[in-house]
C-alpha cells in the first residue's frame, strides 16, 4: 500500500468523524432551540468555531497577523464569495427554513446537496463522476430518503410548509455550491485557513442578522450545560468538521466528499433515539443499508479508475 492510499484513507476517516459530529449535532441543536432563537444560536455556534479555529490558525502562522490573513490578500474575491455562499447564505437559509418546516422535510431536501455538488462541480470543470459513481450517488440518496420518510409522521409537503421547503432547498443548493467552489481553492490554501477566514468574514453579518432576536431570550433558562452544548456544536460540528470536509474535497474530490453527507441522517437517527427517545423502525435500517451501499459503490468506482489520466483541472470519480 502506497502513501497516497493512506492519505485517501485518512481523509475518509476524517469524513466519518464529520458524519458523526453532524449526526449528533442534529438532536443537540433541537435541545438548544428550546431556550434560544435559531439565529442567535447560529451566531454563538459560528463564534465558538471562529475562536477555536482562529487560535489554531494563529499558532500555525507563528502569531503573525500578516501571515494569518495572507490567503485573503492572495484571493480576496474568491474568499469573499466562499464566505457569502457557505457561511452567510447557507447558514441563514438553513436555520430559517428549518424553523419554517418540519425536520423531516428539511432532511429530505438537504439530502439533495450531493446532487447539486456533483452538477455544479461538473459545470465548473473541477470534478466529474463516472457512470458507476452516479449510480452509487443515487442509491445513497435514495437511502437517505428512506431513512427520513418511512416511520416519520412529521414529513409533509402541504402548501403551508411550501415556503419553508423552498428556503431549505436553497440552503441545499448553497451548500452544494460551496463544496464545489472549494475544490480549486484547497489546491492553493490549507483547509484550515480556507475555513477560518471565510468564517470570520461572515461573522459580522451573522451578528447583525441575529440582533432583533436577542431580546427574545430568557437568559435564566440558558444554563451551564446549554453553553457546553453550544460550544460543542460550534467548535466541532461548525468548526473542525468543516476543516475536515474541505480537506476531503482536496484529497477525494467535491462529489465524493459530498456523498458522505448522506450518512448524516442515519447517525442522527440513532443519536436522536438515545438523546431524545425517538423510535427507530426497520424501514429506516434498510435505508441506512442503501446509504452505505451507495458510498461503497462510489469508493469502488473511484479506486477502479485511479489509473486513468484525469482531465485537466478536474478529478475523475
Amino acid at each position: 500500500m502506497n502513501r497516497s492510499y493512506f492519505s485517501r484513507f485518512r481523509s475518509e476517516l476524517e469524513l466519518v468523524s464529520v458524519v458523526l459530529m453532524w449526526g449528533v449535532n442534529f438532536p443537540l441543536i433541537k435541545i438548544i432551540l428550546a431556550v434560544m432563537p435559531p439565529h442567535v444560536l447560529n451566531t454563538f455556534r459560528v463564534t465558538s468555531a471562529g475562536l477555536v479555529l482562529g487560535y489554531i490558525q494563529l499558532r500555525r502562522s507563528n502569531w503573525s497577523l500578516k501571515t494569518f490573513w495572507a490567503p485573503l490578500r492572495a484571493d480576496p474575491k474568491a474568499f469573499i464569495l466562499l464566505s457569502f455562499v457557505g457561511w452567510i447564505l447557507y447558514q441563514v437559509a438553513f436555520i430559517t427554513g428549518l424553523s419554517m418546516t418540519g425536520a423531516g422535510n428539511a432532511a429530505i431536501i438537504m439530502a439533495s446537496a450531493p446532487i447539486w455538488t456533483a452538477l455544479l462541480a461538473r459545470l465548473m470543470g473541477v470534478d466529474r463522476l463516472s457512470k458507476i459513481s452516479w449510480i452509487g450517488l443515487l442509491v445513497s440518496i435514495s437511502g437517505t430518503a428512506t431513512v427520513v420518510v418511512l416511520g416519520n409522521a412529521e414529513v409533509s409537503l402541504s402548501a403551508d410548509l411550501l415556503l419553508g421547503n423552498a428556503v431549505v432547498l436553497s440552503a441545499a443548493v448553497f451548500w452544494g455550491s460551496y463544496t464545489a467552489m472549494t475544490r480549486p481553492m484547497v489546491e492553493k490554501h490549507t483547509p484550515l485557513s480556507l475555513t477560518v477566514i471565510s468564517l470570520l468574514l461572515a461573522l459580522p453579518f451573522l451578528f447583525a442578522f441575529s440582533t432583533p432576536f436577542w431580546k427574545l431570550i430568557d437568559w435564566s433558562q440558558v444554563t451551564f450545560w446549554y453553553w457546553v452544548a453550544i460550544f460543542f456544536s460550534g467548535s466541532l460540528s461548525t468548526g473542525i468538521a468543516v476543516v475536515f470536509w474541505n480537506n476531503s474535497v482536496r484529497k477525494l474530490g467535491a462529489s465524493h466528499t459530498a456523498a458522505f453527507g448522506n450518512l448524516v441522517p442515519l447517525v442522527a437517527l440513532f443519536s436522536s433515539y438515545f438523546m431524545l427517545g425517538n423510535e427507530i423502525v426497520p424501514a429506516q435500517l434498510i435505508g441506512g443499508t442503501l446509504i452505505i451501499g451507495g458510498l461503497v459503490l462510489m469508493r469502488w468506482a473511484r479506486r477502479r479508475i485511479q489509473k486513468i489520466e484525469p482531465i485537466e483541472g478536474a478529478s475523475i470519480l
